[in-house]
């Protein structure tokens, strides 16, 4: 029996790793929770067994067993079948958790990768919650063309990502951006704890040290950009391998690995640094990182790719230029290091302009989706159009 009534929604959101890992779509379902709990929605929160927990008042969490994706990788046949074994990683969760989706009265589940699109449908079917597709990025795999439109809405975290869904599956999903806490992120006084060196610039990176975040190009720009640091916060499979970069250029002097910060910290973080270098050349649809810096009052120096076009106010509050390119990255943070009035300007511009990812505005229009997704019939035909 489901309960849309007097605008209340009993919400899933529905992802296994929102409660085993951090990251930006982790981030995104904590928030989005936070929110519409906020608005008087009855939110749970289901994900796979995990460490990750967060105070986050009036939303429930339930967690169920899964099988790593990592075993699955160690058979022979999907060694080098990563997407499969993401698939295969989920539906182990949904095993355990299809019965809650079935029973559980929900109005909507919204998930946030293509993975889950199966269980949730065959829980629409039996249980009668309508289906919201998050798309946060190139999550596809065979098969998925044929399930995702039978969704009853989808949104989706950019244009560039809207644009990339809608080729693959023939309807494009409503562009809400992902949001930002500006009660947490805005500006605030420096981290003390990050003193400079001879009044030596400070240059930030953060985010997950994963191949396609292009980091060494921001230690190999680094060698063009005299006197300045690297403060690099964030971990992952590739920070040996840039700790050795950073070495083998004479750069270790001057490239400091902070590792995994609490989000709480950043803020200090940001105003502490003097530019915000954003390096990605694949894989990444909005760019989180870089709003929150912005909404710190922290320029952006950023790959034109992706999302970043879509966050960042060029000229105003930070620069573009071409990925994996570090004698292009470097210039652009030469000059505006040479320039402290430009830099002050739109340091300045910058929380302005991250206003419009703020919780509120995210909330607004993924609210809207559901109700959109809602008044569909229970039988609509797909939502090709």
């Amino acid at each position: 029996m489901n309960s849309f009534q007097g605008g209340m929604m009993r919400i899933a959101l529905y992802n296994l790793t929102t409660t085993t890992k951090y990251g930006g779509v982790e981030s995104f379902v904590w928030d989005l929770g936070r929110e519409l709990a906020r608005r008087g929605h009855a939110v749970t929160i289901i994900g796979g067994i995990g460490k990750r927990r967060e105070h986050t008042p009036g939303v429930r969490v339930l967690t169920f067993p899964f099988i790593d994706r990592r075993r699955f990788q160690a058979l022979p046949l999907l060694r080098r079948a990563y997407a499969e074994a993401k698939l295969l990683e989920r539906l182990s969760l949904a095993v355990a958790a299809l019965p809650e989706l079935i029973r559980g009265g929900y109005d909507i589940i919204h998930i946030q990768k293509p993975y889950d699109l199966g269980p949730t449908l065959l829980a629409r079917r039996l249980g009668g919650a309508r289906v919201v597709l998050g798309c946060h990025g190139e999550d596809f795999y065979p098969g998925d063309a044929l399930l995702a439109p039978h969704v009853d809405a989808a949104v989706s975290c950019s244009r560039f990502n809207a644009r990339t869904v809608a080729a693959r599956y023939g309807f494009e999903p409503t562009v809400v951006f992902n949001g930002i806490d500006t009660t947490l992120f805005r500006p605030v006084a420096p981290d003390p704890m990050l003193a400079r060196s001879n009044g030596a610039p400070l240059l930030l990176w953060v985010g997950r040290l994963q191949p396609w975040k292009g980091v060494d190009v921001a230690i190999r720009a680094l060698r063009q950009i005299p006197q300045s640091q690297l403060i690099i916060v964030g971990d992952g499979e590739t920070r040996a391998d840039l700790e050795r970069l950073a070495r083998e250029l004479g750069l270790a002097e001057r490239v400091r690995f902070l590792g995994s910060l609490p989000r709480e910290r950043l803020p200090a973080i940001y105003a502490a640094a003097d530019l915000l270098l954003a390096t990605s050349f694949a894989s990444e649809t909005f760019g989180i990182g870089l709003v929150e810096a912005q909404a710190c009052g922290l320029p952006v120096v950023a790959s034109r790719f992706g999302g970043f076009p879509e966050v960042v106010d060029e000229g105003r509050t930070g620069l573009l230029v071409p990925p994996r390119d570090p004698a292009a990255l470097a210039a652009a943070v030469r000059t505006l290091l040479d320039d402290p009035d430009r830099r002050r300007a739109m340091a300045a511009a910058a929380p302005a302009w991250a206003a419009q990812f703020s919780w509120s505005a995210v909330a607004d229009r993924v609210e809207a989706a559901y109700r959109l997704a809602y008044k569909r019939p229970h039988t609509a035909e797909p939502i090709i159009r």
